[in-house]
């Protein structure tokens, strides 16, 4: 209902003044409402390959030259781990920093012990005595100094190969068993857990340089990352403390199965190649 304002009379609602004093009445026009737009789905925008690789080539070069920590660590992981556990926990997990600046790094030293090892040093031992090193040629078929750096770069190729692929798998392996385990699903935290205490191995890579008969010992030595993982665990993951010792068991029997399946599936097929 609608009443003029000077002498109160009643008026239609479309009146524009008022019939009993001519006083001028303003028009309520009613609210017009504008449809709200809805909102446009928001699509995640990945980082192309191409400055994926770059990246990773940049981190590669800024630890090779010292600008990053690798080298402290390398050491703190190791003599350390409970202290640094806990300064990993407040880095944000990157993948490519994990892989191209610290575990491709690290898995150059079994990488480049085993090629040194096979294709240059027992090549010149055999060579410098002459019996041993015609048996040898015989052996293989005369091509000597061809099948030592061939056998050489293979060996190189399935360590490297097989470390970067391995921490990732396994990295992949422990984010599905968290669930079960009443543990934090992320597997960038999960990839910190594999990369960080798959450490003690890649270290002792070196030991490839005196005999390549001690990769046995240097899988042995690198069951220290039992100790690693039962400490990174409650940490990295918020597992509960009664669920760390079947996690861990799980770990490193993953570890250790697709250690020989991808050793096994890259001597095939490297092999092949050479």
């Amino acid at each position: 209902m609608k009443f003029c304002p000077n002498c109160g009379a009643e008026l239609k609602p479309e009146a524009k003044f008022c019939t009993t004093c001519g006083t001028p009445v303003a028009v309520v026009s009613p609210p017009s409402f504008e449809p709200v737009p809805e909102p446009q789905p928001s699509y995640r925008q990945e980082e192309p390959v191409y400055d994926q690789a770059k990246e990773a080539s940049s981190t590669f070069k800024e630890a090779i030259s010292g600008k990053t920590n690798l080298v402290q660590r390398v050491f703190n992981i190791i003599t350390k781990p409970k202290e640094e556990w806990e300064v990993i926990a407040y880095e944000q997990p990157n993948t490519i920093k994990l892989i191209g600046g610290y575990t491709l790094i690290l898995a150059l030293i079994p990488a480049i012990s085993a090629f040194l090892r096979i294709g240059v040093i027992e090549f010149y031992s055999y060579q410098s005595n002459g019996i041993m090193y015609g048996i040898k040629q015989f052996l293989h078929f005369g091509i000597g100094s061809y099948s030592y750096l061939s056998v050489g770069v293979m060996q190189g190729l399935i360590q490297l190969i097989s470390a970067v692929v391995g921490v990732y798998l396994l990295a992949w392996v422990i984010d599905q068993l968290a669930p079960s385990f009443d543990s934090e699903k992320n597997f960038g935290r999960s990839l910190q857990l594999a990369v960080y205490a798959s450490t003690p191995q890649w270290v002792a890579g070196i030991l490839l340089l005196l005999s390549t008969s001690l990769s046995m010992l240097i899988l042995l030595i690198g069951l220290y990352a039992i100790y690693l993982f039962a400490i990174g665990f409650p940490v990295l993951k918020k597992t509960p403390k009664d669920k760390v010792a079947g996690y861990v068991a799980l770990t490193i029997i993953a570890m250790i199965v697709i250690h020989l399946v991808l050793s096994m599936i890259l001597t095939a097929i490297l092999g092949f190649l050479f």
